[in-house]
């Protein structure tokens, strides 16, 4: 649609200042995070907002004489605006040392989801270092077929015997020895860049307890089902001997990964949840507890809104993470304003929401990207040995809802017999708004299985049995709700905060760019949530 955009009759956007330089023009404006005009402006949030932008090197004489920007000069970006700023320069010492975990030519089988491993070495440390920096490698050209990327840490003797180049990380050529590389340390995913430490902690590396080996895991997508792809993409690590004050830990909170996790078709919104009990925390977390300083939110496209509720004594302490507009393709580390503390005892709730109005099939949980997740990674100190705390709502609750417990009454469900593999049943249950509800019903007030790991993947021996119901003093996920002037207000009072935006034109005068740019970015520039 070429339709001019329309001039918004209460105008809340302020240019500062503008230059231009090296071939850019640099804009500064200012606008409300809530202006209050609901009609025509959404509030500036730590959500994901999605930026759209659009440009043309011609001056207008007047906002009704914009000429079109046509295809080349517009576009969009998945952003935080309110991400906490790093000072990225001061974060990485002289004395850091790079170490690559690369792929080594992977060639991609022709299949739409595949997740590659390949076991490395630890560097040659033989003394205490921190990890305090990582990045992403991507093969050029590839950039659209990685996904994202996990780096395992094991803490078995390296096993001489694994693949040299790798292997399907959940085929059956999977080494059994894997089961100790239970602890992520590093992840990166689409749309996500570097990652410092904060300047007081690292991940500790060539000490006892630490890592002995790695593992990096790669999603690949691949929905052409291509066979020329190879690819070399991984990680690049920087530690260094500079020790800081703390260790860093990561924890994966959430729903367990697999088939059982159930979304029904043509669902304005459905919520999954996952649970990470109160024994467990008391179990792997110190009598002084952990602070969080980072984290990353993670379900597949059908994914919707994530949030991450902290529960202390059956009280809601906290909102540790929370994205109501999440984008599959910007799936950024996000560093939390202020560090939060999870006491030994505390519960934390994973409540992921999706929408599958455009599936006529029900979506199972899964590794493939049409498959779904619901896991949140949190970075935090003093490390200890909470690694994963997530559940699982009991697969027979479901089962039960669809009639399906006679016919699977003597069945395997752990079966991948193709012609009597329990999943078929699923697929030809009819959806009806009851069922659809009944699920829904399950999933908040079924029974959960738990599961409560170290980093060795190891369980926690001293544990009581980990079932339990969803904790009914949980109340509903809050929407929030915006507060709109009333149409003859013209002044409201709230936080201001200074956008900066950066695009390239045309070689004009500095003043003219300005002028001409400025008529059209504020006409143009628009902000909205990811839908």
């Amino acid at each position: 649609m070429k339709g001019k955009p329309l001039v918004d009759p209460h105008q809340d956007w302020f240019l500062l200042s503008g230059k231009r330089e090296g071939g850019f023009t640099f804009l500064k404006f200012t606008r409300l995070l809530d202006t209050k005009d609901c009609e025509h402006d959404l509030p500036i949030t730590s959500d994901t907002i999605r930026v759209i932008w659009a440009y043309n090197n011609a001056i207008p004489e007047s906002e009704d004489g914009m000429a079109y920007h046509g295809p080349a000069t517009r576009g969009s970006k998945s952003i935080n605006l309110l991400e906490p700023a790093q000072n990225k320069g001061a974060l990485l010492p002289a004395s850091a040392v790079r170490y690559d975990f690369l792929n080594r030519n992977v060639s991609l089988p022709a299949e739409k989801t595949t997740y590659w491993c390949e076991a490395f070495k630890k560097p040659s440390i033989n003394t205490k270092q921190h990890l305090v920096k990582y990045a992403p490698v991507i093969q050029k050209g590839n950039k659209g077929v990685v996904h994202h990327m996990t780096l395992f840490a094991c803490y078995t003797p390296f096993d001489e015997s694994l693949p040299e180049h790798g292997y399907n990380c959940y085929g059956n050529s999977k080494p059994d020895t894997m089961i100790g590389c239970g602890q992520p340390m590093a992840l990166w995913a689409v749309g996500g860049e570097d990652f410092y430490f904060p300047p007081d902690v690292g991940f500790s590396l060539g000490a006892e307890g630490d890592p002995m080996y790695f593992i990096l895991e790669t999603h690949y997508d691949n929905p052409q089902e291509r066979t020329d792809i190879v690819d070399n993409s991984g990680m690049s690590l920087w530690y260094t001997p500079e020790i800081r004050k703390y260790d860093a830990g990561m924890a994966g909170v959430g729903n367990l990964v697999g088939n059982f996790m159930m979304i029904p078709p043509r669902q304005k919104s459905f919520q999954i949840s996952g649970i990470c009990n109160s024994n467990c925390t008391q179990a792997a977390i110190p009598p002084e507890g952990v602070k969080t300083f980072a984290y990353i939110l993670h379900t597949h496209i059908a994914g919707q809104k994530i949030h991450v509720r902290q529960y202390r004594d059956e009280q809601l302490v906290d909102v540790l993470a929370h994205d109501d507009n999440y984008d599959f393709n910007y799936q950024q580390l996000r560093w939390l304003k202020k560090e939060k503390t999870i006491m030994p005892g505390d519960s934390l709730i994973v409540d992921c929401f999706y929408s599958s109005t455009d599936r006529a099939s029900l979506t199972l949980g899964g590794i493939a990207t049409t498959e779904e997740m619901c896991v949140v990674y949190i970075y935090y100190y003093p490390r200890s040995e909470f690694a994963t705390c997530r559940s699982l709502v009991s697969p027979w609750d479901q089962f039960s809802i669809l009639g399906m417990n006679e016919s699977l009454a003597n069945f395997d469900v752990e079966s991948t017999d193709e012609p009597n593999h329990w999943t078929k049943l699923l697929q030809n249950a009819e959806w009806t708004p009851s069922l659809t509800s009944a699920l829904q019903r399950v999933q908040l007030k079924g029974e959960n299985y738990h599961i409560c790991q170290k980093g060795d993947a190891s369980q926690f021996p001293e544990l009581p049995p980990l079932i339990s119901k969803y904790p009914s003093y949980v109340g509903p996920v809050k929407d929030r709700v915006q507060d709109c002037l009333s149409s003859n207000a013209s002044t409201v009072s709230t936080t201001v905060s200074a956008l900066e935006m950066t695009t390239t034109t045309a070689d004009n005068s500095a003043n003219s760019q300005v002028k001409g740019f400025t008529t059209g970015i504020i006409v143009l520039f628009l902000i909205h949530m990811c839908m």
